[in-house]
């Protein structure tokens, strides 16, 4: 049979430290296993020696029994040594403790025999008893390393487990800080979601709103466009008869086109209305606060027939009327609202309404008053809420909030020094 060989092996594979490493591992056995054999040595001699120069057999026996059982000592502690799972520097520590330990226990003896000497006593059998004390010296030395050996590997360890239960409790403490945060960022979520379905459920109502108010609107518009178109298409038709056309014809196309006016107003209210309410950055511009509150006061004098005065508007006014403030053209529509509010809820024969306009650098306050029943305080925040409406077609109190809030401002209701109620606006000034 052939010798095989292993071709996955390549000469970078092999380390050229390997033997030396392996020799400096054992290096600290081999020392103590030297030191047992050295005594066996010495040992054997004695015996030799003794055999040669003694008559009796007993006593050079005895010599060689306890040489012989240092010497195993010494050689089991080396094998054992070698055998155990010590590291480098414990084995080293081991073996000097041993070859420490045989030179202690060796010098004290040979002092003692140096002084008993000095005092002209005569020292019998010095070989046995120096290398009796080295071997019994190197076992306590054995002994003594090992059990530091072990002490202090006992020791690395219970460290090496403290510091891992440490890091345990960093890395649970960090789990735990993560679990922590994840149920932070999930809540959050889960509020967003529910602030995104808050939004979704008001843009949906906001937007069914609007289509009443359009289709509302627009209805009675066509409605007297319709009525009117009839009438001419009659009057005209008894023109081709007689030849006399109705002297209302040229009023009731006025009104004809009026009304489409009013339509196409009504379309371009309702889309700047749904761009509001739909945009996150709806286009706000500067806006004549002060047209706005002088056209939507002239409406309701008109059409009410009520006392509705105006204070403060000529002192907060630039020179091209304003203020100007942050809206856009839905602006006269939630101005209206409130004022319509205060004489159809006035529950009173003769409302008196008034409207105070005040401004610093940032901001523009209006406040329209009444002098009817008011509103008790638990109502106060609740009248902004859905279903709050000015009547048919009008936009509701809650729609002039959402309005407020998209210019960037706020609306609120406090008693009126009149004695009823006063909505309070405040609007940014425009630059």
């Amino acid at each position: 049979m052939g010798t095989g060989v292993e071709t996955g092996t390549s000469p970078d594979d092999i380390d050229p430290e390997g033997p030396v490493r392996t020799i400096r591992a054992r290096s600290p056995s081999l020392i103590v296993i030297a030191f047992g054999l050295g005594l066996l040595t010495m040992t054997t001699w004695n015996f030799l020696r003794e055999q040669q120069t003694l008559s009796v057999d007993l006593p050079p026996l005895a010599a060689a029994g306890i040489g012989l059982s240092l010497s195993v000592g010494l050689l089991y502690a080396g094998v054992w040594l070698a055998r155990s799972d010590l590291d480098s520097d414990e084995r080293w520590l081991v073996a000097r403790v041993t070859v420490a330990g045989g030179a202690v226990f060796t010098g004290i003896i040979l002092l003692t025999m140096l002084i008993r000497v000095a005092e002209g006593r005569a020292i019998a059998e010095a070989p046995f008893v120096l290398f009796t004390a080295a071997g019994g010296g190197g076992i306590a030395g054995s002994l003594v390393g090992g059990l530091y050996a072990r002490a202090r590997r006992d020791a690395r360890v219970a460290e090496f487990a403290r510091a891992e239960a440490e890091q345990a409790r960093e890395r649970a403490e960090r789990a735990r800080r993560d679990a922590e945060e994840n149920q932070r960022q999930l809540e959050a979520a889960q509020a967003e979601t529910e602030r995104l379905l808050e939004e979704a459920r008001q843009t949906k109502d906001d937007l069914r709103l609007i289509n009443r108010v359009l289709r509302h609107d627009i209805k009675n518009s066509i409605m007297v466009i319709e009525s009117r178109a009839e009438f001419l298409g009659d009057d005209l038709e008894d023109a081709a008869t007689t030849g006399a056309v109705d002297d209302r014809a040229g009023e009731f196309l006025d009104t004809i086109v009026a009304q489409a006016e009013e339509i196409e107003r009504e379309v371009e209210r309702t889309g700047a209305v749904i761009e509001t309410i739909t945009d996150e950055d709806p286009d706000l511009q500067p806006t004549d606060l002060g047209a706005a509150i002088e056209s939507q006061v002239a409406t309701l004098r008109d059409s009410f027939d009520v006392e509705a005065r105006v204070e403060g508007l000529e002192r907060v006014a630039d020179g091209d009327g304003g203020p100007s403030v942050l809206a856009n053209q839905v602006l006269p529509d939630v101005l209206g609202n409130v004022l319509t509010n205060a004489v159809v809820h006035h529950g009173g024969d003769d409302p008196t309404v008034e409207v105070r306009v005040a401004a610093d650098e940032e901001t523009v306050t209006v406040s329209i008053a009444d002098d009817g029943q008011g509103i008790p305080d638990e109502r106060k925040s609740q009248v902004f809420h859905r279903g709050e409406s000015s009547g048919d077609g009008g936009f509701g109190l809650f729609f002039v909030d959402r309005m407020m809030q998209q210019y960037g401002g706020n609306v609120r209701v406090e008693d009126a020094d009149l004695g009823g109620a006063a909505f309070v606006f405040e609007f940014q000034r425009a630059e």
